[in-house]
Parts: C-alpha cells; sequence; structure tokens
C-alpha cells in the first residue's frame, strides 16, 4: 500500500510507536467503559441480599458523590482522549509537521494521564480517608499514557529516534490519497470495536462486589463496539466504493 525509502529498523520502530498509540486508545475507551456506572451514579438493579432493588453505585462508594467533580469531567476527557489517539495515528500518516505533532499528542497524552491519576488516588484511598492501596482500574489509563509522555519526549530529544520519526513521516505518507485515508481510519474503528467486544469478559471478572458481579455497562461496551465496528464498515465500504468510481484524491491537505 505505501511506498517506502526508510530503514527497515525505523520502520520497525514507528510500527511500535503506532501500536502503542492503538493500544492506549484501547484502554482509554475500557476505562471509560468500566467508570461509567460509578461516576454517573446509575443504578445497579442488584436484588437484595446484599443491595436493596433501588441501590446505586454511590451508595457502594459513598465517597463517588463528594468527588463527583473529579469523576464526572475526567470520565468525559477519558472518552474523548481514546478517539483523540486515532486522530494521532491519522496525523502521523499525513505529513503534520513533527513539532505541532509533538505538541497535540503531548497534550493529549498529559491530559490522559491527569484524567486518570486523580479518580486514581481518590478511589485507592476512598476519598482520601484511608491509607493508599493500589488497584483502581483507573491506574491502567494512567499508566499508559505516562509510558506515552516518555517515548514522545525520547521520540523528540532523542537525535536517533527522532530521525526515524521524521523520515517515517515524510515518506510514508498518505495525504493525497483519499482512499488510503479512509482505509486506515477504518482498521482503527475496527480496532476500538474489537476492544469493546473482547473486553466485557475480563471486565466483568473484574467488578464483583460483595460476591455478586456488579458489571451493568456491558450492553453499554456491547452498543459502543457495534457503533465503532459500523463506522469503520462505513469508512471501508466508502474507500471500497470511491476507489471504483473516482482516482484517489485528498481528503485533508496539510499545506
Amino acid at each position: 500500500m505505501f511506498k517506502t525509502r526508510i530503514k527497515r529498523s525505523d520502520l520497525i520502530f514507528n510500527l511500535i510507536i503506532l501500536a502503542l498509540f492503538a493500544v492506549v486508545a484501547a484502554t482509554q475507551l475500557l476505562s471509560a467503559y468500566g467508570a461509567i456506572c460509578v461516576v454517573w451514579d446509575i443504578p445497579s438493579g442488584m436484588p437484595s441480599p446484599p443491595f436493596p432493588a433501588d441501590h446505586t453505585y454511590w451508595d457502594m462508594f459513598s465517597y463517588a458523590g463528594t468527588f463527583s467533580w473529579i469523576y464526572q469531567p475526567s470520565n468525559i476527557i477519558t472518552w474523548i482522549i481514546a478517539f483523540a489517539y486515532g486522530f494521532l495515528i491519522y496525523s502521523y500518516f499525513t505529513k503534520m509537521p513533527w513539532k505541532r505533532f509533538f505538541i497535540i499528542a503531548m497534550v493529549v497524552a498529559f491530559l490522559g494521564f491527569i484524567t486518570g491519576l486523580l479518580p486514581a488516588l481518590v478511589s485507592d484511598t476512598a476519598g482520601f480517608s484511608e491509607a493508599f492501596d493500589f488497584g483502581s482500574p483507573n491506574w491502567g489509563r494512567t499508566i499508559g499514557n505516562a509510558l506515552m509522555l516518555v517515548v514522545l519526549l525520547a521520540m523528540n530529544f532523542v537525535p536517533r529516534l527522532k530521525v526515524a520519526t521524521k523520515s517515517f513521516i515524510e515518506e510514508r505518507s498518505v495525504a493525497g490519497q483519499y482512499v488510503k485515508q479512509l482505509i486506515l481510519m477504518s482498521l482503527f474503528f475496527f480496532w476500538l470495536g474489537a476492544a469493546s467486544f473482547l473486553g466485557t469478559t475480563f471486565m466483568a471478572n473484574a467488578h464483583v462486589v460483595g460476591g455478586i458481579n456488579v458489571w451493568t455497562t456491558v450492553d453499554i461496551q456491547f452498543v459502543g463496539g457495534v457503533v465503532t465496528s459500523l463506522i469503520g464498515a462505513s469508512m471501508l465500504s466508502t474507500a471500497l466504493i470511491y476507489n471504483q468510481i473516482r482516482p484517489s484524491s485528498a481528503l485533508i491537505t496539510t499545506k
């Protein structure tokens, strides 16, 4: 699909970076799914015992309501950051100037890190009322984004890595090819759809409270998987149809 004159080692390095973007994006999405029940105080509908019929998650996690001003904005930003990583992947292939890409990527990763760290600290201290006990699922995206920050800094300040990154961006571009742009983004949405479907099992197993599984966002996650998969299918179909009816042209120009 792509013509390239860059070294094989540089190609492998950049493919690893793109894979890291995709993995962190999936971690963001799964984290957003997993927190939605507590963050927005969705009634669990769990029968008694041990929960009454009108039980809500803020009854179980009393500190969640007090710190909703942290949880709720963080959850919203977590959803946004998941798709922002898709934009970064797209920008990586479309000759966005490195300096601009680096700044945007650092902002995305930093927001992902902060909006994971704050609710993680609140959760693992029960609203700062208990000793710290590491274990909040929020740490998944926190660590992922922290790793992303370190990698981005290395890509910008380590000369060898910076050369490898810039050569990849300059040589492997689809900036002028509408069809390839759509195919790339369809793959990203298919990946998010797969993460949504496959994540339901292990996330459900992590939501056992009082011997009862309180995972109530599986339906939301399933719907999310369907929606992201349909978006990916629509992009792929559009690319294939467009390729048959006219020559490829730019979806976005960067000049």
